[in-house]
């Protein structure tokens, strides 16, 4: 589960150390390409090549272009809904729960 902070919620980092533990995190540390490998992946998980609940997020730490250009942020993909597993964690409820923590949410930032 999410570590729970005085905000009240993971941040991004604590979100992705939370999916890493669950095994729910795959890390990608060799360059890829943007234009020609990510994509791809990420499309062959949403339309068809994975079944919902065997999805993971992907880290790509090391993100290039066609034309070899280097990007010095990493690419974070699938790691807040990839999956009900995933989308729970993030929301740090158990999944029967899910919907009453988001209404319960919504109604505080009104």
């Amino acid at each position: 589960m999410n570590k729970k902070t005085d905000r009240g919620y993971a941040d991004l980092h604590e979100h992705l150390r939370a999916l890493e533990a669950a095994g729910l995190l795959v890390k990608v540390e060799r360059a890829i390409n943007k234009d020609t490998e990510m994509h791809p992946l990420v499309r062959w998980q949403f339309r068809g090549g994975i079944a919902e609940r065997d999805r993971k997020a992907f880290l790509f730490n090391h993100v290039v272009d066609s034309r070899n250009r280097k990007y010095d942020i990493p690419v974070v993909v699938g790691a807040l809904a990839a999956s009900r597993e995933i989308y729970r964690i993030g929301m740090n409820c158990p999944l029967e729960k899910i919907n009453e923590t988001w209404t319960r949410a919504a109604r505080r930032w009104r």
